[in-house]
């Protein structure tokens, strides 16, 4: 295992390959390093990648505070100075899409491309502020605390896993990788997460990106709405946008082969990306109609 000191806390990361080309990936909300193992597995020969975790999840510190989308962009930042990453490619998904769009801002002369993974939008989560950051008995945290005694927190992030990204469902194997993770996240990191998602807003950034940006989101996505991405999209001066189909919040994991085709010909810059494209998801098409067709029978016999 990789660590790095930072000033305020200690980052572990993974790291592969041994090119000259150096991408650094952030994972988001309740992930780790390993939830860009599929694409590190298939990095091409000439790149370095390095996949560090954000304070309090994986085996990174749990700090007692910084937990802010600035904080960790700056913690980010100061991970590159260590390990004298001078110019890189950028790559964020769900929060650490944010994270990265603001470490974008900081240290716009060092980003060769910037590619965001269902971001959170740059303008911001209304959805989230209906949930509770308050202390009282039904705050976020609070709830959090309770499942957690009882046991079943595992039970609702496996539940929740399914059901943001549909085509894990047939993959075990992910499925409990990415539960564990979940598992591991620190509760000030849930708390922290939480806090900053409700009260960050990036859209000053988007017009001062002067390097390739691509934008990618799943069809199926129940996390990040599609209409804030494509708004984003009108900001930035050279912005692609990719749609996944029958994909929900996490590409890198559940169509791991497109993803990683899209992402390595953009870092490469031969070609535009397509719009959209017709991606082989785990759970297979004609699965879900077979289910849908018999749950109709049932219901027309109940009826």
């Amino acid at each position: 295992m990789s660590f790095v000191q930072l000033d305020n806390v200690n980052i572990h990361y993974q790291q592969q390959g041994s090119g000259d080309t150096a991408i650094i990936f952030i994972h988001g909300n309740f992930g780790s390093w390993r939830h860009w193992l599929p694409c590190l597995n298939d990095l091409p020969s000439n790149y370095i990648a390095y996949a560090p975790e954000l304070r309090g999840c994986g085996d990174t510190q749990a700090t007692d505070d910084g937990y802010n989308i600035e904080t960790m962009a700056d913690d980010i930042l100061q991970f590159a100075n260590r390990l004298n990453i001078d110019a890189f490619h950028l790559v964020g998904h769900s929060l650490g899409g944010a994270v990265a769009q603001e470490l974008a801002s900081l240290a716009g002369n060092r980003i060769i491309t910037l590619t965001l993974v269902a971001p959170a939008p740059a303008e911001g989560m209304p959805s989230l502020q209906k949930i509770s950051t308050k202390e009282s008995p039904f705050s976020a945290r609070n709830i959090w605390q309770f499942f957690d005694n009882i046991g079943l927190r595992k039970k609702i992030h496996r539940a929740s896993f399914k059901k943001t990204m549909p085509s894990l469902r047939n993959n075990k194997a992910y499925l409990e990788m990415i539960v564990e993770d979940a598992l591991k996240m620190d509760i000030k990191a849930f708390d922290g997460f939480l806090k900053t998602l409700k009260a960050w807003n990036g859209i000053r950034h988007l017009t001062g990106f002067q390097f390739p940006v691509l934008i990618m989101h799943g069809q199926l996505d129940s996390v990040i709405p599609l209409q804030p991405l494509k708004n984003m999209q009108q900001r930035i001066s050279d912005c692609q946008f990719h749609t996944f189909t029958n994909i929900g919040h996490s590409p890198p994991l559940e169509s791991p082969g497109t993803f990683n085709r899209l992402l390595f010909a953009f870092l490469k810059g031969t070609h535009r990306i397509p719009s959209d494209i017709s991606t082989q998801p785990i759970v297979k098409i004609g699965i879900i109609k077979s289910i849908t067709t018999k749950l109709k029978s049932i219901f027309k016999k109940t009826s």
